[in-house]
């Protein structure tokens, strides 16, 4: 553990939301060595603080959003986009300071709707994470506001990169397509490896084995490409031998129109993050 890392661990960081991102990123934490009385977490449903209260018996579990926020220096609203206007509806009435550090996990909520609510002197970070933080590898990616200061960025930071990898950005705009690329992206592998699974069968293979052979190839490719000084393509073309197997499945591919379609397919995610937060924010934050 460095010294930023030593320096958080007593920090008091409130969760708003007890979901599977809240968890991961709980969990992330205390696996770091975050102190457990230290966290805080309110969620309207039992069945979430219960699981939740499970990770560890000294964490501050509750259904009570105000008291969270009232008990935290770090304030993250790990709720989906629809939940932002009900939230902050509920802590409209609470005291305290509002300068203190908030993150928010929610897609296509932005930096202003954010600050419209607690100030524009609110330090606000959004973070888009993604599902494999629930294994501790997400890819996550950072923006913070004017009014954050270096602290609060390394605070924030220190938080993300308990789920994972940590990356900034600095225009807000590439978080919609961040959302669409990253923050959705696993579903895509994941539908890819439903396919090949599913294939293996009907070519005959034992489904136990079809699982296996899925599963540990999908997992093969992506610690290729993170371990790999080759590009994508050169992987890619590593497996294509001229006139073989896997350029007659490529080829079947290409001639499908497998990257206009992925295209439209991220196209649309996207625009769908922009819909999100035009539509979920509060229309009257004040």
């Amino acid at each position: 553990m460095n010294g930023d890392e030593m320096s958080h661990r007593d920090t008091r960081i409130g969760f708003i939301g007890a979901g599977n991102m809240g968890r991961a990123m709980i969990s992330g934490l205390l696996e770091a060595g975050h102190t457990p009385g230290c966290l805080y977490v309110a969620d309207p449903d039992e069945q979430q603080r219960t699981r939740m209260q499970s990770l560890h018996a000294d964490l501050h579990v509750t259904d009570d959003n105000v008291a969270v926020f009232e008990a935290s220096a770090v304030l993250v609203l790990a709720v989906k986009p629809q939940a932002i206007a009900n939230v902050m509806d509920r802590l409209r009435d609470a005291s305290g300071p509002m300068d203190r550090l908030v993150i928010s996990i929610a897609a296509g909520i932005t930096r202003h709707t954010l600050q419209d609510f607690f100030g524009e002197e609110c330090a606000v970070v959004r973070i888009m994470p993604n599902q494999p933080a629930m294994a501790g590898a997400a890819m996550s990616a950072l923006l913070a506001s004017q009014s954050t200061s270096d602290a609060q960025r390394n605070l924030a930071e220190y938080i993300a990169a308990a789920m994972g990898r940590a990356e900034w950005i600095d225009d807000e705009q590439m978080m919609d397509a961040v959302t669409a690329i990253s923050g959705s992206g696993p579903a895509y592998f994941y539908l890819l490896a439903e396919i090949v699974e599913s294939c293996a069968v009907e070519m005959g293979l034992p489904a136990k084995l079809a699982k296996v052979l899925a599963r540990q190839t999908i997992f093969g490719a992506g610690k290729s490409v993170i371990e790999s000084s080759m590009s994508l393509a050169e992987l890619r073309q590593s497996v294509t031998s001229k006139g073989g197997t896997t350029a007659a499945a490529i080829a079947v591919l290409e001639q499908a129109g497998i990257r206009d379609i992925f295209r439209e397919a991220l196209t649309a995610a996207r625009d769908r993050s922009i819909e999100l937060g035009r539509d979920a924010g509060p229309s009257d934050t004040k």
